[in-house]
């Protein structure tokens, strides 16, 4: 069996890495799915995740004492995995891993041979931040794409709230990614100042299940899950 491993980065801290992923537990009810927390920083996951169990989410460091990522603990970690029953894993990488990740690419083995080596399929979703986040977050995907040659399915996340002043910028990276041939997807689009985008925010802070949520509350994370989420 082929699994397919997810890898939620952005170097940029503070886009909504954790966000897209506690939105991706929502929508993951098959429990063959594992979750991953690997930010060493701030563990936000680990915490809005907990309704999962300790069966389906786990917490891992990869930064040494010199706050480098430990490449080779990462990939000893992916090939320990291959012997779970889980087909699809998630991981949420924090801005100091995520940083550092281009060079485990570049540098240190061919990715692409080491997927096949060890039957998985990787799928790399990147985080995009507005306002002056937009830069930073940009930089990092191309820093990607770079890297990755091609050779992996990319999908760029605009976090939609961050941009809501910024309409510009969101049209912007919308045509640049069609220019790329990359895919596209909003999320987030929560309005702190409504009523029901403070019970979600509020239900994400405190790590909700999704049953935890007014009926109005839950029928909205259900549309973002849908529109958002289902076919990503």
């Amino acid at each position: 069996m082929r699994r397919k491993f997810n890898l939620i980065l952005q170097a940029k801290g503070g886009v909504g890495k954790s966000l897209h992923t506690y939105l991706r537990a929502l929508s993951e009810k098959d429990k063959t799915s594992l979750f991953v927390d690997l930010d060493s920083s701030t563990q936000t996951s680990t915490r809005q995740l907990a309704f999962l169990g300790e069966e389906r989410l786990e917490t891992i460091s990869l930064i040494d004492n010199r706050d480098m990522l430990v490449r080779d603990l990462f990939i000893g970690y992916i090939e320990s995995l291959m012997q779970t029953p889980f087909d699809e894993i998630f991981m949420d990488f924090g801005a100091p891993e995520s940083e550092q990740f281009p060079a485990l690419v570049s540098r240190d083995l061919d990715f692409k041979e080491w997927c096949d080596e060890v039957d998985a399929d990787a799928v790399f979703h990147i985080i995009i931040g507005g306002g002056g986040a937009y830069r930073a977050s940009v930089e990092y995907l191309q820093k990607m794409i770079e890297v990755l040659e091609g050779k992996f399915r990319i999908l760029v996340w605009e976090n939609v709230f961050s941009f809501r002043q910024f309409s510009r910028l969101s049209e912007e990276l919308a045509n640049n990614c069609a220019a790329l041939g990359l895919e596209h997807i909003r999320f987030g689009d929560f309005e702190a100042n409504s009523l029901l985008g403070s019970q979600i925010l509020d239900g994400i802070r405190n790590g909700f299940p999704l049953e935890n949520y007014g009926p109005g509350a839950r029928l909205r994370l259900k549309k973002e899950i849908r529109e958002s989420f289902c076919h990503a």
